[in-house]
Formats: structure tokens, sequence, C-alpha cells
């Protein structure tokens, strides 16, 4: 509106020139030397449009598709496997990808043991999961696997314990019956002969429970032979071993052939005999748990818990691809002493 309005005084200028005051004048010819300006930025733009499309090219020409290159069916990419490709950038690695193709194993181990107690020999069982951690067949001609196992052991031996509880109870029951018994009653109690009631050395049964958790052991195994169809390989490892053990007595708990009245050996007989204290399995040889214990059928027995190391080797006959059996020797250095395992195992890859 206003440069509209300029424009107009500039056209009337010299006809009411006259008639405008000073200070009119003035206030026109400023705004017809700011209309010149716009007027030569409008110009300037103007040039400056038409150089630029006299310097484009007069002729666009279209572009034409590029002629199709027929694809070899074994290079052809579908759609579906466009999508699955997709699919696994987006979805987050995994955290042991494809570990059925990588050689990771289960194994039974079914074999004899001995135990580091002096005990009998027994059986054991247990199994593992082996799971490679590097597989370079080209330098390390085979591979290295972290390895968790856990087995059981048990054995029976059969030998004579003492009870120094049956030697308390003898002589508690003694003075009872005769105090003025003096030395005489020592040496019954002790020996558990003559008036004592309770066997002080009786031959029991030791039932021994070996538990083996390796929760960390590495392994190498050698791929070299396995033309021959066999895989031998070691291990180093750490674990827990917890050892239970009870004692159960062949008689029940009471002496038939102690010297005292019928009366009282009946007695005696009828309020012991077969349970609590020394008829029911003994607690590291010495005594019985309650009878509140034995009817729940809570097991009794003295344990301990163990660190050591488990070493072994062994090797593996290969049946198939996924199948094998083998020969497995494991030792296990705890407890100040030394135990051995001959393992017969059969694994699934």
């Amino acid at each position: 509106m206003k440069t509209l309005l300029a424009l107009g005084m500039l056209v009337a200028a010299p006809v009411y020139g006259q008639n405008l005051t000073a200070n009119e004048r003035e206030e026109m010819q400023g705004q017809i030397r700011r209309l010149e300006e716009r007027l030569a930025l409008v110009e300037d733009t103007l040039q400056t449009l038409l150089r630029e499309r006299a310097a484009a090219p007069s002729l666009v020409v279209p572009a034409t598709p590029a002629p199709a290159v027929p694809v070899s069916p074994d290079s052809a990419i579908t759609t579906s496997a466009r999508l699955a490709v997709a699919r696994r950038e987006i979805t987050p690695p995994e955290l042991i990808p494809e570990i059925g193709k990588i050689g990771a194993e289960v194994g039974i181990l079914f074999n004899g043991a001995s135990n580091p107690f002096r005990l009998n020999s027994g059986a054991d069982v247990g199994g593992f999961i082996d799971l490679p951690l590097f597989d370079k067949p080209d330098w390390l001609h085979g591979k290295i696997s972290y390895e968790i196992s856990i087995g059981l052991s048990r054995s029976k031996t059969t030998f004579a314990t003492t009870s120094n509880v049956a030697q308390v109870a003898n002589l508690t029951v003694l003075n009872t019956l005769n105090s003025n018994g003096g030395a005489q009653n020592i040496l019954d109690a002790v020996t558990g002969t003559g008036s004592a009631p309770f066997p002080v050395t009786a031959k029991t049964e030791t039932n021994m429970k070996l538990l083996q958790v390796v929760p960390f052991s590495l392994k190498y195994t050698s791929t070299a032979l396995d033309r021959f169809r066999l895989r031998p390989y070691a291990l180093i490892g750490f674990g827990t071993y917890v050892t239970i053990h009870s004692q159960s007595p062949f008689n029940t708990g009471v002496r038939q052939d102690a010297n005292l009245s019928p009366a009282v050996l009946a007695l005696v007989n009828q309020l012991f005999g077969g349970t609590a204290p020394f008829g029911g399995p003994l607690v590291a040889g010495q005594i019985s748990q309650s009878p509140e214990l034995e009817a729940r059928g809570l097991p009794g027995g003295h344990g301990n818990l163990d660190l050591g190391w488990l070493t072994g080797g062994g090797v593996e006959v290969r049946l198939s691809r996924n199948f094998s059996f083998g020969f497995d020797g494991r030792w296990i250095v705890g407890f100040g002493k030394f135990t051995a395992h001959g393992l017969f195992l059969f694994t699934v890859e």
C-alpha cells in the first residue's frame, strides 16, 4: 500500500509540487529513493534467473529403464529370503548361536569308583554337558570346551566301630543297678562286657555317598584321529565334593549275653532294643537319631563339604556323527587325599 502511494505521489509531484510543504517534499523524495532501490534489487534478481536458465540444457532426455539382466537360479534371492535376512539383522544375537552344530555334547557316566577314605570300591553314576569355546582345526587340531559335570558315588564297607556314647550309657546303667561296683563297673562299661547292656565295639556296615559337583572344567578334545573314529581328550577342573556316611549295626542295640537278671535285660531290651540310641543307623558311628526323626523318614548320617581339583582324560569312539561311547579316567585331588574313577561314558553330540 505504501509503495502504491509513493508511485501516486511520484506521478502527481509535478502537478501538486507547488502546494507541498518542505517536510512533505523531503518525505516524498525519501520514499522515491527506497522504491528505486527495491526496483534495482528486482532487476538484479531477474537477470540472475535469466543467466541460470540460459546455462541449463535446453533439452532433458527422459531416463529409460536398464534392460533386465537374467539371474541364474543359484544366485536368485527370493522375497522370503530377503525377509529372512532382514529379520536376522533385526533379531538380537544369541548367547551361544547354533549350539548343536558346533560340537556341544551331553553324556552319561557309568563306572566303578574308589574313594579317599580307605573304604570299599563302589558304583558311580553321573553326567556332563560340554560347551565348546574354541574350534580351530587348522592349528589347534581339536577344540577347547567348557564342561559342567555331576556324579554320585556309593559304597558299602563292613567293619567294627566303637561308640563312646555306648560306654557312657553302660556306666550310667551299671552305677544305677550296682552303685558299689566301683572299678568293675568302669571296666565293664568301657569294654562292653560283663553286665554292660550295650555293645561298645560292634560290627557295622558303613554306607558312604560322595556327591561330586564340578561347575568349571576346561577340556581339550583332539580331532586328529577322526579318520579312525577316535577322539582322545584331557580335562582339568575345580569342584565341590559332599561326603555323607552312616553306620548300620548288625545287632539290635542291646547285648543279649549281658550278665543281668532276665527282668532287667527284658526291660532294657524293651526300651532300647532296635531303636535309638543304638538300635538304628549310627551318626558318626556313635549314636542313632531320635525316634521322632526316624519315624518321619529323615536320613541320618554324618557329612562334610570339601573343595578339590578334578583331572582326567579318555577317548571317545565315534559310532556316528551324533553318538559315541568311550572310556574315561578321572582323579579327584582333595580332602588331603586322592580318589580315582574309571568311567564308561555314552555321549550325544
